[in-house]
């Protein structure tokens, strides 16, 4: 079972930076951005309930990648709403905040993984 959670992560994780590296066009637009951020913000759900079942996460500290989670999802959700009310600086720099800290924990789970 560990196996297999290990290769979810792994593969979770490795899609989300795949895109580039086989020629796909990164995201260029707003709208292509924030929807790559809600990719990663799935992502980063699904790694840390995988890396939990696998033990390779303690509960506290799946909580704290949670509550982490949370602020990223509430900061996209508001750069959502600041664009469709034409606020574009804030948009993006709550796309970038949310970016850099879903960024972070994809990091902080890669380190977690056990060999």
């Amino acid at each position: 079972m560990q196996t297999r959670s290990r290769v979810t992560i792994g593969a979770l994780l490795w899609l989300l930076t795949a895109c580039t590296s086989v020629g796909l066009q990164p995201a260029q637009s707003f709208e292509q951005r924030l929807a790559y951020a809600y990719g990663m913000h799935t992502a980063v759900l699904t790694a840390t309930a995988n890396a939990v079942e696998a033990g390779q996460l303690d509960n506290e500290d799946a909580a704290a990648v949670l509550r982490l989670s949370d602020e990223a999802r509430a900061a996209l959700d508001a750069s959502r709403l600041a664009a469709q009310a034409g606020s574009m600086t804030t948009a993006e720099s709550r796309l970038a905040l949310a970016t850099s800290i879903l960024t972070e924990l994809q990091k902080y789970l890669n380190e977690r993984e056990l060999p």
